[in-house]
């Protein structure tokens, strides 16, 4: 073979690879394309249209042919589309004229009987005492949109018994979809829509035996924090006799504006932009998120940051979960300041349980276990698995059954799980329980707290402890050899008052300072999100108890829409300092309001303080901000005249702002 032959070939072989490379490392994924509104050519009669041809452009085929990667298109808090892109194709967008910005998405994921009386609003004895009793329309037609997992509609607390006729301003209407329809929506539930276009570009194809296509709720997520601002009172509710109670929202009478963006726990940016993005059209007051935040994104690149910041221009008050990554600090979601950001408390009442060792020491704990003839009977032999780091964690298929087959199973805690895997309480209960386990007490590690337990649903006997009762039992094992064992008292009863210490700051629950922006107090205040009993879907249970920043969240949304009722002329930002400004600091004991290791709690923990309901309608002062002064801090952080143009959309933009690059802005940009 000659030179030329051979060189040939081999530059046709590394075409190949070079090639095979570019394909595999430029795979498709959304982005959102912020454009220039004003800058649409006029022979496009809808913007639509225009975003099309660009698409066109960009991947050399004709409009029709990209109608399936133009995902959303998005008119109300920012102005653009979203779209499935190469890399090639994304920069090759974001050179054309209009264009702004062409931003990556990525997904996140999503983070009541007795809290009306913990937080005043009524008395136990269901007369209202507290803010209810002084303004009995309950935040009456205002509207609050929930942007979650859906809902299910035949919960009784989404009852319309008793309320009026829709708002005339509402504008939203509803979707049908699988199992669900029109007939499902009523006075309480107005409106009702879907978004999973993002979803399938990473989910494909949908699965409808894992998840209903339509705003029908499958994880049950989006039904508790729906019905935790805006639920109806619903006597006798309970979670199999626990917490057993009338359970109401903040809001009974406001209304519910349903967005499903989060599908298997997974929210896609694309998707909830698109539903911030209607939700704001429909007319709704509130916006409630109780989704993580993909990272520490600087506020330009934060596309649900960019879509709340639209949202307070126009009047709508957003709210949004911390995170559950706590006690870290730094660990922080939805850090923009003008969103409201909220952290996790404990409540006043507990679930009582109790471990009796073969020594009689007693370690208090609690649990949710539907117990048999009131008890759980022993004793039995203790044991506690610590060959390896999966195994005391009670890991799947780290536990030998010839070890615990009949016995009481010690199981490490590391880290909060709102999840039903292998991590989390309920999944290691399924663990104990596969290997032929008698019970389990799940050990709070010290990361968690010394005192702090939240509590679990199991399928066997099982008691969750702190840390420090923890400690004592694993003492109690070491001194014993393999004589140990144990009794769990599990009587299924209610604690509540003065007897459990509250609030605390849940262990779980985020913490600041944002490693962007450390000079933001963030989160700005918390709520409760320990224990929390709402609505679930109905073919689990009608009821149940989580805990998550994301029960937090809602707490204040409905919050936030009492005071709105109130003084429905105050900005989001009036709300957020009445708010803040109206927080309190201290415990049902009298102390400063302490974290799961008994300390006091610094702002970035639990940012002003717990909220309080009947304070913040009249806080006696609040600090009021404009979107000015949003726009004049972010100049101070020296952000560029574009990158605050994504935020502002072009209302910022000035003659000279892009020289020769974008030479089309030689006009002045009118203003929105």
């Amino acid at each position: 073979m000659g030179n030329s032959a051979f060189f040939i070939l081999l530059l046709f072989a590394m075409s190949g690879m070079w090639s095979g490379k570019a394909a595999k490392e430029d795979v498709r994924k959304p982005y959102i394309v912020h454009m220039i509104k004003s800058m649409k050519p006029q022979h496009f009669n809808l913007h639509q249209h225009w975003y099309a041809s660009m698409l066109s452009r960009v991947s050399g085929s004709d409009p029709t042919a990209n109608a399936n990667e133009l995902l959303y298109t998005y008119d109300t808090l920012l102005h653009g589309f979203a779209a499935s892109l190469s890399s090639a194709e994304a920069e090759a967008m974001d050179s054309m004229e209009g264009c702004l910005a062409v931003i990556t998405t990525s997904f996140t994921k999503i983070g009541t009987t007795h809290t009306p009386e913990f937080l005043g609003l009524a008395s136990i004895s269901s007369h209202f005492t507290g803010l209810w009793s002084e303004y009995s329309t309950y935040g009456k037609d205002i509207i609050v949109g929930m942007i979650d997992t859906g809902i299910w509609p035949e919960s009784k607390s989404f009852n319309d018994e008793g309320l009026g006729p829709v708002p005339a301003r509402w504008k939203g209407t509803w979707e049908s979809g699988q199992n669900f329809n029109s007939s499902h929506c009523n006075r309480k539930i107005i409106g009702a829509r879907y978004y999973y276009k993002g979803y399938e570009q990473y989910r494909t194809p949908f699965n409808e035996t894992t998840e209903y296509k339509s705003p029908r709720d499958r994880t049950g997520h989006g039904t508790h924090t729906a019905s935790t601002v805006a639920g109806g009172a619903v006597p006798a509710a309970s979670f199999f006799g626990f917490a057993n109670g009338t359970a109401r929202g903040m809001v009974p009478e406001a209304r519910l504006a349903i967005y499903k963006a989060c599908w298997e726990d997974y929210c896609y940016d694309v998707d909830t932009v698109a539903a911030m993005d209607q939700a704001v059209a429909d007319g709704v007051d509130i916006i409630s998120i109780s989704i993580h935040s993909s990272g520490d994104l600087p506020f330009d690149q934060d596309v649900r940051g960019i879509a709340a910041f639209g949202a307070m221009e126009k009047g709508v008050f957003v709210s949004a979960i911390a995170g559950n990554y706590g006690p870290y600090s730094s660990t922080l979601s939805n850090t923009a300041p003008w969103m409201t950001t909220v952290g996790a408390s404990s409540i006043d009442r507990d679930f009582s349980a109790s471990v009796v060792l073969g020594n009689d020491q007693i370690c208090r704990g609690t649990s949710t276990y539907i117990p048999v003839n009131g008890t759980f009977q022993g004793p039995l032999p203790l044991v506690y698995v610590s060959t390896n780091n999966s195994s005391r964690r009670c890991l799947d298929g780290s536990l030998d059954p010839n070890l615990v087959k009949g016995k009481i199973v010690v199981c490490d805690q590391l880290l909060f799980s709102t999840n039903d895997n292998e991590y989390g309480p309920q999944g290691k209960g399924d663990v104990v329980a596969k290997a032929g386990g008698a019970g389990m007490i799940v050990a709070n590690e010290r990361l968690i707290g010394t005192q702090q337990q939240s509590t679990d649903a199991f399928n066997l006997p099982a008691i969750t402890v702190s840390f420090t009762d923890g400690e004592k039992i694993k003492a109690y094992l070491n001194s014993t050899a393999n004589n140990a064992t144990a009794t769990l008292n599990i009587t299924g009863s209610t604690v509540m008052g003065n007897k459990t210490i509250a609030p605390m700051v849940a262990a779980f629950s985020s913490r600041g300072p944002s490693k962007g922006y450390p000079h933001i107090v963030k989160p700005d205040l918390i709520a409760p999100g320990v224990n929390i009993l709402a609505a679930y879907t109905g073919d689990i249970a009608d009821y149940k108890l989580l805990s998550g920043t994301s029960m937090a969240c809602p707490h204040v949304s409905g919050v936030a829409a009492l005071v709105k009722s109130i003084h429905p002329m105050w900005s989001p930002a009036a709300i957020q300092s009445a708010l803040m400004t109206s927080s309190y600091a201290v415990d049902n004991a009298g102390q400063p309001i302490r974290d799961s290791y008994m300390e006091p709690a610094n702002p970035f923990a639990m940012g002003a303080g717990h909220v309080d309901p009947n304070a913040a309608v009249d806080p006696g002062l609040i600090y009021d901000l404009a979107p000015q002064d949003y726009i004049n801090f972010l100049c101070s952080l020296n952000y560029t005249q574009e990158k605050i143009a994504l935020l502002t959309k072009e209302s910022f933009l000035s003659r000279d702002l892009f020289g020769s690059r974008r030479s089309q802005l030689s006009i002045l940009l009118r203003s929105i």
